[in-house]
């Protein structure tokens, strides 16, 4: 890793400019990039600079320690906090743990005490760091795999998804893992198939809430390989069960919504996106359900929406066939034209003079 960067944040210049030039930060693989003596000046500070870790004192003029924090957070939320307190500030510091501060420590700073608090902290970032190159480099083995799990969920084949998820496992053993990447690992994937789930319109129970659901209960006390993998299975032949249960009911409401869509926007441009986005599915997954419910395709419907349509307009001789073409959504008439003979076996001219 880089040199981590540090910015130290307190009213009070002659601590802040001692802690700044005389603690041994290299060592701990931080350098200082700038100090600031109120939150104001800080967030110009952390603005500029963007550090890895902020040494804040908590009560400051202008801008207090934690005004100060509530706003590094709207711009830096992964950014390691640790407070500066006073014996008489402990209640005041603890408000400041709600925002994600990583330690605190109590004034006067001893260079022993700082040294602990920092080896800890870049100890916990390097392991951060790792886990996050490792999650990458998991991605980038797992390769296609990924996108064949998912759609094998989607689609509520727990068999095929299995064997999928088989196939990446052996990937992923290949590789020197330690419990907590694969916890990552583990954590990453079903979430990716969660919020795939939820993006194709599929309601998922408190079980299956990505993160939190009843399902990722027993996941932080898992400590070896094996129960993880095993967490793993169990979660794939679950959620694959899971859609299945639902699956034919929910695309048959969804289509017939789709199908309702059309029949009341078959004059307007309507492409697979617009309608899937109707339905709350996405345009992929929709084309496969509704090619599946339907028996045909999402375009073949849709033509043979229009070209009804426009039978019965031509039938009315009150348009010239042109206008019929644009009134039925098409603003090609060569295109119009071909369809319409495609599916009533004559041109719309000649269906047009048969009528008068």
């Amino acid at each position: 890793m880089a040199l981590l960067k540090i910015v130290i944040v307190d009213d009070e210049k002659m601590i802040r400019e001692s802690m700044a030039a005389t603690f041994p930060w290299h060592e701990l693989g931080i350098e200082v990039a700038g100090t600031a003596e109120n939150g104001l000046k800080g967030l110009e500070l952390v603005a500029a600079t963007r550090p890895h870790i902020i040494l804040t004192d908590i009560r400051m003029p202008r801008m207090d320690g934690l005004e100060f924090i509530k706003r590094v957070r709207e711009t830096l939320p992964d950014v390691k906090i640790i407070i500066l307190s006073g014996y008489d500030e402990f209640s005041y510091a603890q408000k400041a743990l709600r925002y994600g501060v990583s330690d605190y420590i109590l004034k006067p700073v001893g260079a022993k005490e700082l040294t602990r608090v920092m080896q800890k902290l870049v100890q916990e970032m390097e392991a951060e760091f790792s886990a996050e190159l490792f999650l990458v480099k998991a991605k980038q083995e797992i390769g296609l795999g990924l996108e064949a799990y998912l759609n094998s969920i989607r689609l509520g084949d727990g068999k095929k998804a299995g064997a999928v998820l088989d196939e990446i496992v052996l990937k992923l053993m290949s590789q020197k893992i330690s419990p907590e990447q694969l916890r990552k690992v583990c954590l990453e994937l079903s979430n990716q198939v969660l919020e795939a789930l939820q993006r194709d319109g599929i309601p998922l129970s408190g079980e299956w809430q990505p993160g939190n659901g009843r399902a990722y209960q027993d996941l932080r006390s898992l400590a070896t390989a094996e129960e993880l993998y095993g967490w793993l299975r169990r979660f794939t032949a679950g959620i694959a069960r899971y859609v299945e249960e639902r699956k034919d009911n929910g695309h048959h409401v969804a289509i017939q919504k789709a199908l309702q869509y059309i029949d009341g926007h078959y004059a307007e441009e309507l492409s697979v996106k617009a309608v899937a986005e109707q339905v709350c599915l996405s345009p992929d997954y929709f084309s496969h359900i509704f090619k599946k419910v339907r028996g045909e395709s999402f375009t073949d419907y849709l033509n043979q929406v229009r070209i009804r349509k426009a039978t019965e307009l031509l039938a009315n001789n009150l348009y010239k066939v042109y206008e019929v073409s644009d009134m039925v959504g098409y603003s090609d008439y060569k295109y119009f034209s071909s369809v319409f003979k495609k599916i009533t076996g004559v041109s719309p001219t000649d269906y047009h003079g048969l009528q008068r």
